[in-house]
């Protein structure tokens, strides 16, 4: 301090916020409440006296727990909760482009941000000091997926793959030969079935979604016969994946199918129907089971894994679950 009459005195209008001091001429003021302001009183000897307004800090910078370059899908499901601390309470925290991304502070300390639209937008946070911190977020979508990319179809008999990820509606890309019918199930948003009609080699369907982000799955219509046809009779699911394809079957037997797993451990069984006949003995709904692969078991190499129907009568039908060893290094 300089000026007027030393020496000088120094208090603070409220004791609880911070305390102050003088060292000879330099002002001391320790904080006691981060966050909060006060006002520092300084008085020379004279009886003049001089105001200082503080705002006590922390020793903490202003941080969240967010990353500096964020990405989230669009929709509820993935929607982000972060935390932020530091700096000098209160924050405000606010979002650029509300179209994009909504941005909600839940409490003091924390906020979520939801995506609304794909594209791109910051969130800032800024606290009671006027520090501030920056959030790129970019809204994107889940990656694209399909149960199965490889079917193996007798003629006649349906197969549905499953479409998940990527942002819906979905819907067939490009075109599809006339050996493959390919509709969206009734009631479903998610769910394919194809049909073979006539015999192919192999066919590529392709499946789009809203951002026009593609998956596909190689088809091949086979002639082949046996006791029991089932379809697909050939697929190839990832190791650990979790992932479900549900079978068809026909037989003329009207009595409960059994089905068996080579491997139950690595590909489960269940959810096994009969098939549904009409009055004159024809079939009106093909039978149907679901193959699970493990969401736990690895494998050390692509490994197949035979189902077995047996009907009624006695007569079997078979199909092959490859399950791909897609990640070497995690299974000892």
């Amino acid at each position: 301090m300089t000026g007027g009459v030393p020496p000088y005195r120094a208090v603070t209008s409220e004791a609880a916020v911070a305390v102050a001091a003088m060292d000879g001429n330099s002002l001391v003021v320790g904080g006691i409440a981060p966050g909060a302001s006060t006002n520092v009183i300084v008085t020379d000897y004279a009886g003049t006296s001089k105001t200082v307004s503080v705002t006590v800090g922390t020793s903490v910078p202003l941080y969240t727990t967010a990353p500096a370059a964020l990405t989230i899908g669009v929709g509820s499901s993935q929607a982000r909760t972060f935390r932020v601390s530091g700096g000098v309470k209160p924050y405000t925290i606010t979002g650029s482009a509300p179209l994009v991304a909504t941005v909600t502070q839940l409490n003091a300390e924390e906020w979520s941000i939801q995506g609304v639209a794909i594209g791109d937008m910051k969130v800032r946070i800024r606290d009671a000091a006027g520090k501030e911190l920056e959030v790129a977020v970019t809204v994107g979508s889940p990656e694209l997926r399909i149960s199965s990319d490889n079917l193996t179809l007798p003629i006649g008999i349906p197969a549905t793959v499953v479409l998940s990820g990527g942002q819906k509606p979905y819907s067939i890309a490009g075109g599809i030969p006339a050996a493959i019918q390919v509709r969206l199930l009734p009631g479903s948003d998610s769910e394919f079935e194809i049909l073979g009609l006539l015999a192919t080699g192999d066919v590529d369907v392709v499946f789009s979604d809203a951002s026009g982000k593609t998956v596909k799955t190689k088809v091949t219509i086979n002639t082949a016969t046996t006791q029991i046809r089932v379809s697909p009779s050939a697929v190839s699911l990832g190791e650990q994946s979790g992932s479900s394809v549900r079978f068809s079957f026909l037989t003329a037997a009207k009595g409960a199918p059994t089905v068996l797993s080579s491997f139950p451990g690595l590909v489960s069984v269940s959810a096994v129907t009969a098939p549904e006949f009409n009055a004159d003995g024809s079939i009106k709904t093909p039978g149907s089971f679901v193959g699970t692969v493990s969401g736990t078991t690895c494998v050390k190499a692509d490994t197949p894994v035979t189902l077995t129907v047996i009907d009624s009568h006695g007569s079997i039908g078979t199909a092959v679950v490859t399950v791909v060893d897609t990640n070497p290094a995690s299974c000892p």
